[in-house]
């Protein structure tokens, strides 16, 4: 099983699912994603998979909308939260504690995408990644794809390959962390996109469907895998993207 390591600045390392209901969500993604929740507070509980941490869901006000949001790792929080001011982003929670696991803030960018702030203590971020059922990756979706390559440069010291039709492949000490692009028509805001890794896109999607989710673009071939664009039964957003699987582990 594929678990991370220590995450490097600025990459994707967490992701939090917000929602008006959180029984209801856990009973979504226990089905989907064979995920087990371990409560740790008040309308709180960490995704557990093969025992090891793969996502939180935090309860949201009732008017809210259900939202997966991607936290980017960081060695000096406060340092961070400086430089988003400096590069015109904006800090929309002040660095807290997670007692006994690490610190945390939430941020906007320029272009109106809201994102995490971690700095891990005891907890790093994800244990297990790139297998069915967990975090495979993240990109961030904008009408100005090159304000965000800039934006998030001169924060997190991104490097990027040369763009393939708008999307470009961001590196972090000259490895893979996430991709940048433009937004897909009609939306015109800015946001992180969350993928999980799933064995059979196919299948998944079909899963997904009987469950109350939606399939807002059926399962595709693409450069990184067979991927769908599809939403929870609460309406968050999120891509099903086929990954290697061992044998052992179970389709999602």
């Amino acid at each position: 099983m594929p678990k991370a390591g220590r995450y490097h600045e600025g990459v994707p390392c967490w992701v939090v699912l917000t929602t008006p209901d959180v029984p209801r969500a856990q009973r979504f993604y226990g089905a989907l994603f064979a995920w087990e929740f371990v409560p740790t507070g008040p309308g709180e509980a960490v995704a557990t998979r093969h025992g090891a941490q793969v996502a939180a869901i935090a309860s949201a006000p009732r008017a809210a909308s259900a939202a997966w949001s991607t936290y980017l790792a960081c060695a000096d929080l406060s340092r961070t939260v400086a430089l988003i001011r400096a590069a015109d982003g904006r800090i929309a929670r002040e660095p807290y504690e997670v007692p006994d696991q690490g610190r945390a803030a939430l941020a906007v960018d320029p272009l109106g995408a809201p994102f995490g702030l971690w700095q891990g203590d005891a907890v790093d971020g994800a244990g297990l990644v790139n297998e069915p059922g967990t975090l495979a990756w993240n990109e961030h979706l904008s009408p100005d794809p090159d304000a965000a390559r800039a934006f998030y440069r001169e924060v997190f010291g991104y490097g990027y390959d040369r763009p393939r039709a708008g999307h470009t492949l961001a590196r972090v000490a000259g490895l893979p962390a996430c991709g940048i692009g433009p937004a897909d028509p009609p939306r015109t805001g800015a946001a992180w996109r969350t993928h999980f890794g799933t064995a059979d896109a196919d299948r998944a999607a079909a899963r997904l469907h009987t469950l109350g989710g939606s399939v807002l673009t059926d399962p595709e071939p693409t450069p990184f895998g067979r991927s769908a664009l599809v939403r929870d039964d609460a309406g968050a957003e999120f891509v099903l993207i086929a990954v290697p699987s061992d044998e052992s582990a179970e389709a999602a």
